[in-house]
C-alpha cells in the first residue's frame, strides 16, 4: 500500500468517525464525546494537510525553488499545531461550561462510541506508522496516538457514569473533556515547537554541532573548522556548510578526495546528505608566509 493511499484511507476513517462521535455525543449528552469528535476532526485535517504537502513536496526543484518543495510538510505540521491550539480553546470552554451547568450523560452510549473511536484510531495509527519519518505525517500520527488516549479516557468516564451516582456522575463528563483538552494542548505545543525550529533553520535536535566539528577535525588533513552551519530543509533532508582549514598547500586534485571522504563521513555519521565545503589553506607562520 502506498503512502498516499494510506493517508487517503486514514482521512476517510477520521471524517466518518468525527460525524459518528458528534451524533453519539448529542444522543448521550456527552461533551467528552463531542471533544473527542473535535479531536478526530483535527486528525482528519492533519492527514489532509499532510497528504497535500506530501504531493507538493514531490515536485522537482525549479529556478525559483532551487531546494524544491520539501518544506511543504513542515508548513503542514505548523498549521496542524496552530489548528490544535484553537481546538483546545473551544474544548476547554465546552468543558468548563458543562462543569458550571452539569448534565447527566448516558454512560452506555459513551462507552460504545468511545470504544469504537479507540479501535478506529488504532487502525489509523497503524496506517500512518510507515511514513512517520516525515514531520507532516508524524504530526498526523501523533494526533491519532493522542486521540487514542483521549478515547480511552472517555471510555473510563462512560463506565464511571454507568455505575456512579450524584455529583460524581454529573462531573465525570466535563472532567474527561478537560483531560482530553490536556492531551491536545501538549501535542499542539510539541508540533508547533518542532516545526518552528526547522523553519527557523535550527540545528536538528539529535545533532551536536561540537561533535560534528570534532568528527571533521579527526581527519588528518583538516586542521580546523569554522563557519559551520547545520540545518534541515525537511524531515529527511539535512544540510551543512563549513570552511575546512587544511594542512600544507594541497592542490585542487588533492582536495577532491578529501571533500568526498568528508561528505561520506557526514552522511554516515549524522545523516547529512548535502554538504557545501570550502577548502582553506592553513595560515603559515609570519617567518615562512609568502602570501
Amino acid at each position: 500500500m502506498t503512502r498516499t493511499s494510506r493517508l487517503v484511507i486514514a482521512f476517510g476513517i477520521n471524517v466518518c468517525l468525527s460525524v459518528g462521535l458528534v451524533l453519539a455525543g448529542h444522543v448521550a449528552h456527552s461533551t467528552s464525546l463531542v471533544a473527542d469528535a473535535g479531536h478526530n476532526l483535527t486528525d482528519a485535517m492533519a492527514i489532509l494537510i499532510a497528504l497535500v504537502a506530501t504531493i507538493v513536496s514531490l515536485r522537482p526543484p525549479s529556478d525559483r525553488r532551487s531546494y524544491g518543495y520539501g518544506r511543504a510538510t513542515i508548513l503542514a505540521a505548523l498549521v496542524n499545531g496552530v489548528v490544535l491550539t484553537f481546538v483546545t480553546i473551544s474544548i476547554v470552554w465546552l468543558g468548563v461550561s458543562r462543569l458550571l451547568h452539569p448534565q447527566l450523560m448516558h454512560g452506555g452510549v459513551v462507552v460504545i462510541a468511545a470504544t469504537f473511536s479507540l479501535l478506529a484510531n488504532l487502525v489509523v495509527v497503524w496506517l500512518l506508522m510507515e511514513g512517520s519519518d516525515d514531520m507532516g505525517i508524524r504530526s498526523a500520527l501523533l494526533h491519532s496516538v493522542s486521540d487514542s488516549l483521549s478515547a480511552f479516557v472517555v471510555i473510563i468516564a462512560g463506565f464511571v457514569a454507568l455505575f456512579a451516582s450524584g455529583p460524581v456522575a454529573l462531573r465525570v463528563d466535563p472532567v474527561a473533556t478537560l483531560i482530553v483538552a490536556g492531551f491536545i494542548v501538549v501535542e499542539a505545543i510539541r508540533i508547533t515547537k518542532e516545526s518552528l525550529h526547522v523553519l527557523l533553520e535550527g540545528v536538528p535536535t539529535d545533532i551536536d554541532v561540537e561533535l560534528v566539528r570534532q568528527c571533521l577535525c579527526s581527519l588528518e588533513e583538516i586542521e580546523s573548522v569554522h563557519d559551520l552551519h547545520i540545518w534541515s530543509l525537511s524531515s529527511s533532508h539535512r544540510v551543512l556548510s563549513a570552511h575546512l582549514v587544511v594542512k600544507g598547500d594541497p592542490t585542487a586534485s588533492a582536495t577532491a578526495p578529501l571533500i568526498a571522504r568528508t561528505r561520506h563521513l557526514l552522511d554516515e555519521q549524522f545523516s547529512i546528505d548535502h554538504a557545501t565545503l570550502e577548502i582553506e589553506i592553513a595560515p603559515c607562520s609570519p617567518e615562512t608566509s609568502h602570501l
